[in-house]
């Protein structure tokens, strides 16, 4: 495991972390220099422990929210405020070179983006022009042109709903469409009677350029391939992937079966993963999931009194004991370090601190500060 320690870099609570990759850790820092909102978009060296500054912008109406989405080679910023214009900006991460910025111009309000590659963004809008509850729309940073999208099922949707990945060289989407939250999709099945049986959780998957092609030509669906689908008696979430497989959990209302699948990326392949049953005593537990680089890893938490007990159920031989002080258990690394939040709070202040836990030592750090974890690495910020 590796700790980077950047407190002494992020300055402030409007820092934001954009990225962990190789050798590079990227964030922003949102100021007020000499009356003016600042924009610096920096880069941390993980070897030399050096930062620099990759650009830095004035901010002319603070009110605007900026959305991080880094590539390869580039880096884009959205910035929008709920209004219809939105601005997209595109730097170049080693050189710090504008590649593009513009002003997008939407016919309703901007309720959501997402970046699918460093050249293809998608917005979503409040209402949609032919009747849809909402709009959505495909922007090409080359051509700086956007394309209506006709497809009901992605107009429908939220940014959080695309996921690209790249299993072999060629970027392909999973859309995910889940019926509301985890209490609205059980309320569902319990009203069935009067819903139906076709209250769907729906998983699709499609080649990027595919989605692209399709949605410039105008065409009235995109070429979405259904891959996983649960009915009103069941629940499909997505939970994460690792460097072969897409996972999911299943779970069956009828007998309280719950399970985690998995989609081969390269074949297509399901399989059954492990069952995810409650704990022997019946104490109240949780699930935990670990996905990254290496196997994905599942972990069952039951909280005691003054501890909480993590047991590892896929891809996992952990069995340890955790000090309730530790808090909420957010991650774990390399199958050993357990990272735990704990937020103390009164009605004018909040303090956010992490634990890192050894199971093999029983060693303990606390942090004020907040974390995030990427592979075998916690960022401390």
């Amino acid at each position: 495991m590796r700790i980077e320690d950047l407190r002494n870099f992020f300055t402030n609570c409007n820092d934001r972390l954009i990225e962990v990759s190789g050798d590079f850790i990227y964030y922003a820092e949102e100021k007020v220099e000499e009356g003016l909102n600042s924009l610096f978009l920096l880069e941390y060296n993980r070897m030399t422990k050096r930062e620099r500054i990759i650009a830095n912008y004035i901010l002319n109406d603070p009110s605007f929210v900026c959305h991080y989405f880094s590539f390869s080679s580039d880096m884009i910023i959205i910035m929008e405020n709920g209004g219809s214009d939105a601005w997209i900006l595109r730097v170049d991460k080693a050189s710090g070179q504008e590649r593009n910025f513009v002003q997008l111009c939407l016919i309703e309000d901007v309720r959501g983006c997402i970046a699918l590659d460093a050249g293809h963004i998608l917005f979503f809008t409040a209402a949609g022009t032919k009747g849809e509850g909402h709009a959505a729309y495909l922007y090409d940073l080359e051509e700086q042109c956007y394309y209506y999208i006709h497809d009901p099922r992605i107009c429908a949707l939220d940014a959080h709903c695309f996921v690209p990945f790249d299993p072999d060289g060629q970027v392909r989407l999973l859309v995910l469409q889940p019926y509301g939250d985890e209490a609205d999709k059980e309320k569902a099945y319990r009203d069935r009677r009067w819903l139906g049986d076709h209250v769907n959780d729906n998983v699709w998957i499609c080649p990027l350029l595919d989605f692209i092609v399709s949605v410039k030509a105008g065409e009235a669906q995109t070429p979405l391939e259904l891959i996983m689908r649960a009915g009103t008696a069941g629940l499909l979430r997505y939970v994460g992937m690792d460097g072969g497989s897409l996972y999911f959990r299943a779970k069956y209302y009828p007998d309280n079966d719950q399970r985690i699948c998995a989609y081969n990326k390269l074949t297509g392949k399901k399989t059954v993963v492990a069952p995810l049953n409650a704990s022997e005593s019946g104490a109240p537990s949780s699930f935990l999931i670990s996905a990254g680089e290496a196997p994905l890893c599942a972990y069952r938490v039951t909280k005691g009194d003054d501890y909480s007990q993590v047991d590892g159920v896929i891809h996992s031989s952990l069995h340890t004991y955790v000090k309730a002080e530790v808090g909420d258990i957010v991650a774990c690394v390399e199958d050993r370090y357990l990272v735990g939040r704990y937020i103390l709070a009164d009605e004018e202040n909040s303090y956010e601190f992490h634990t890192i836990f050894d199971s093999k030592t029983g060693r303990q750090q606390s942090f004020e500060c907040r974390a995030a974890v990427k592979g075998d690495t916690v960022v401390l910020y």
